[in-house]
């Protein structure tokens, strides 16, 4: 059943807002970290500037398109248009990053989304939908949130376990250093759930966590300690135009309803231009359902993909493979010999799917019926927090074809929402309507 939010942290956000906003018309500056101390590619300290003294100019545009929350078969024809056939410079398909939760996922899609080579993250299993339930600081907590929804994952969709590199914290609530420890211990490489407003022009480069957090902290706990080799990846906030509203994802800065193409193109293009400055990673942080919802979208978001794949120094790739430029940057002439967004089949894995069926149970530990598509014969009961083995023997499943689903413009499968993937929506709507009042919008 649907809980409704809890809206008492959210008011201590807007408490906190006044603050926030001195602050941005403060010059911003960048803490202590040792230069000649953290070097690449293990360190590397918060900055505006690109890595190894490195030229504006000379480096690649990289793009960070992430997508939140489930992979569902109803997403599937608006993911098939974003994707389409938008190659970087390279010739190689253009990479985004999903951070998956549980709930109404696919796990057939996940199996097939990373073998186009897009990357697949944790994004919590049960998503709940309870803003204070995600300020917990127990290791434990995010050891079981973050990591079971790992073992999920690599369980149903074959994805390798050493390719789930990264994780975002629902609502961007993280348990500050706990979250961040729990990650380290389950041999993840990075988070990005931390916004910064205070960075955003010019954007700082994601950094490692050797000195600590080091940005502004909008949605605390952010931590005090020191997590070495962890990789930050800011949320840098997005704004709608100039002196407009600023938002941490880029759903959440436009008002829906009466969109136009061009306003949206307009928008991406705005903050994209800001980026160019340092070639810092554009980050590009939504949700799906705005572009399935508003037909203006999707096409202003396509356009402004074809802008950017027309472009002979952007690349749009995953996190991860943006990490590894990072922590061995060359410039684009280097490029040119040895790319290091290459997508020569000798070095890609591919991830098997040779039982694909869909699983059916008319009860779950999250309450009611439940259904998910899997790579592997299904399990006894609904997977949720608590480790399962994998039944040999399903318990109601429709075995489908083995044809890959991108031979079709939809998956042909009978999957249906969950209660709540529909209901996420709503919740989002609502907090960010509580925070426009006072200028903030962080989901």
């Amino acid at each position: 059943m649907f809980r409704p939010v809890s809206f008492l942290p959210i008011l201590l956000v807007m408490l906190n807002a006044w603050e926030i906003t001195q602050s941005l018309n403060e010059e911003p500056v960048l803490t202590n970290c040792d230069s000649t101390k953290c070097v690449l590619p293990d360190c590397l300290c918060m900055s505006t500037s690109p890595p190894m003294g490195l030229l504006q100019e000379e480096i690649p545009q990289m793009v960070f398109i992430t997508f939140d929350d489930a992979i569902g078969d109803w997403m599937y024809p608006t993911y098939a248009k974003i994707f389409g056939n938008r190659t970087n410079p390279n010739g190689c398909d253009i990479g985004m990053t999903f951070y998956v939760t549980h709930e109404g996922t696919n796990y057939r899609l996940v199996n097939e989304f990373f073998n186009r080579g897009n990357e697949i993250a944790s994004h919590t299993v049960t998503h709940k939908n309870e803003y204070s339930y995600w300020m917990n600081t127990s290791i434990d907590f995010w050891k079981t949130e973050a990591g079971r929804q790992i073992k999920i994952i690599n369980t149903y969709s074959n994805v390798p376990l050493d390719k789930i590199q990264g994780f975002r914290a629902p609502y961007l609530q993280t348990g500050g250093d706990a979250t961040f420890t729990a990650l380290q211990s389950l041999g993840m490489n990075f988070d990005s759930s931390l916004p910064s407003i205070k960075f955003m022009d010019p954007p700082i480069w994601p950094f490692t966590m050797d000195f600590g957090v080091t940005h502004d902290c909008v949605v605390p706990p952010c931590g005090n300690e020191t997590h070495p080799g962890f990789w930050d990846v800011p949320m840098v906030a997005l704004q709608s135009s100039q002196n407009g509203s600023v938002c941490s994802m880029a759903d959440s800065c436009l008002k829906s309803g009466n969109l136009t193409v061009q306003e949206v193109f307009d928008y991406f293009m705005f903050n994209f231009e800001r980026y160019n400055k340092t070639r810092a990673p554009f980050g590009i942080y939504q949700h799906i359902y705005w572009i399935v919802n508003e037909a203006a979208v999707l096409e202003g978001f396509v356009k402004f993909l074809d802008y950017l794949t027309s472009l002979d120094y952007v690349y749009i790739v995953p996190v991860s493979k943006g990490i590894e430029w990072i922590r061995n940057p060359m410039t684009l002439e280097k490029m040119k010999v040895n790319n290091p967004f290459s997508c020569d089949p000798s070095s890609i894995e591919q991830a098997p799917c040779l039982e694909p069926q869909v699983c059916y149970y008319n009860e779950s530990v999250p309450g009611g019926e439940r259904s998910m598509g899997s790579c592997v014969p299904c399990p006894v009961e609904y997977p949720w927090l608590e480790d399962r083995s994998v039944s040999t023997t399903p318990v109601s499943t429709t075995p489908v074809s083995t044809t890959p689903v991108s031979t079709t413009p939809v998956s042909t499968s009978p999957f249906s929402q969950s209660a709540a993937a529909l209901k996420q929506p709503e919740v989002i709507a609502a907090i960010s309507s509580i925070l426009t009042i006072f200028g903030w919008w962080i989901l």
